[in-house]
């Protein structure tokens, strides 16, 4: 036998040791899709699942709604910065700006494989 049949049944042999029974909790295939999976049970009422939502799932469901509803503009920062333009006390470090803008332009050229 050669080296590599025995690698392979030796890889065979690995894969088919495996528990076969089915684990509980398992989001299901598919091919089972509708119908209870082992420890679920049916509201009797409905015919439906009873399902349970955890807490992490309610927040992220409260934080997509809240990002899919929001501008995504800070408006209290924008009209802060609007007034003190007004009243000429908002401050331009030109220098900043220039450092951040040649930033931005080697990011953007790298991920266009220009650099």
């Amino acid at each position: 036998m050669k080296r590599a049949e025995r690698e392979s049944d030796a890889m065979t042999m690995k894969i088919s040791g495996l528990d076969p029974r089915p684990s509980v909790g398992v989001v299901p295939s598919a091919g089972t899709r509708g119908k209870l999976v082992e420890g679920q049970n049916e509201d009797q009422s409905s015919g439906r699942p009873n399902v349970e939502v955890s807490a992490s799932a309610r927040r992220m469901a409260d934080l997509e709604s809240r990002v899919a509803t929001s501008s995504g503009i800070n408006e209290a920062k924008v009209e802060a910065i609007r007034l003190a333009l007004e009243r000429g006390e908002y401050q331009i470090d030109s220098k900043k700006i220039a450092d951040q803008l040649m930033k931005l332009d080697w990011e953007i050229g790298k991920a266009s494989g220009r650099v």
